[in-house]
């Protein structure tokens, strides 16, 4: 996992594809800012590579993602590294199978295992590109069944995907969409709320379980908001935003 660390802290090669950026605010209960999203694309496609870097909510970065491109734009690998928690994780395919290599936090120990890839499998942001090859089916009202990989629990659980129907989200026309879940990092969670753009099909609206640990150790609820469109930012950008440290922990704010 050492070396996993150390290649979550490096860019990767020029890319050859303008890139794009979304940012995401998450937020608790009591309105109070969780932490940041800022997602890289390394194009449009659902299947080019993508990075996330979580920030504090002075903007400070505290934990990164790298998804590698795939054709398998449902089901690819990725690397998380939170320096918070200590946090950490590796899901690597191959053959058919998922290693899903789990560091829960700095004190526990690692724990890997090789699990079989279920038909139409879904990992972890591969979900925002089944939404979009599912959307004529849910628009017509069809409920779409998936297996969705839970890394904490290193085992594939289903879930149910429906539309709940036409919503205005800050004056933008929009589709809401309901995900049930069995299980979320070993606690048993509410229904997901997502709600989509109608025109582009991008996510603006996420509410349920965070995939990070909070100071408590605990995974809290969220609403994470993506309120503006894409930017194309320049590979500088990307590379100076990439590089920067992590921190051990966020400075406390106030609300």
């Amino acid at each position: 996992m050492r070396t996993l660390w150390l290649l979550l802290c490096l860019p990767h090669v020029a890319l050859a594809d303008p890139l794009l950026r979304t940012e995401g605010v998450a937020t608790l209960a009591d309105g109070s800012v969780a932490y940041r999203e800022v997602h890289w694309r390394a194009n449009a496609e659902d299947g080019a590579e993508r990075w996330v870097q979580y920030q504090c909510p002075d903007g400070t970065p505290f934990a990164r993602k790298q998804m590698p491109a795939s054709t398998q734009v449902q089901a690819r690998g990725y690397q998380l590294l939170d320096q918070r928690s200590g946090q950490a994780a590796s899901v690597q395919l191959a053959g058919g199978r998922v290693r899903v290599d789990w560091k829960e936090a700095r004190d526990t120990a690692r724990r890997v295992q090789d699990v079989p890839l279920p038909d139409a499998a879904v990992i972890d942001a591969g979900f925002d590109a089944a939404v979009r090859q599912h959307w004529q089916a849910l628009m017509h009202g069809d409920v779409v069944h998936l297996p969705f990989l839970v890394p904490g629990r290193q085992r594939f659980y289903p879930v149910k995907v429906v539309r709940r129907g036409e919503v205005r989200w800050q004056g933008v026309a929009a589709e809401s969409i309901e995900v049930g879940l069995d299980a979320w990092y070993g606690t048993m969670a509410p229904k997901l709320a997502l709600v989509y753009a109608d025109d582009d099909r991008r996510l603006l609206e996420f509410r349920g379980t965070s995939n990070l640990r909070d100071a408590g150790g605990r995974y809290p609820q969220v609403v994470v908001r993506f309120a503006t469109a894409p930017t194309r930012p320049s590979q500088s950008e990307w590379r100076d935003a990439w590089t920067r440290p992590l921190v051990t922990a966020c400075p406390v704010t106030t609300r």
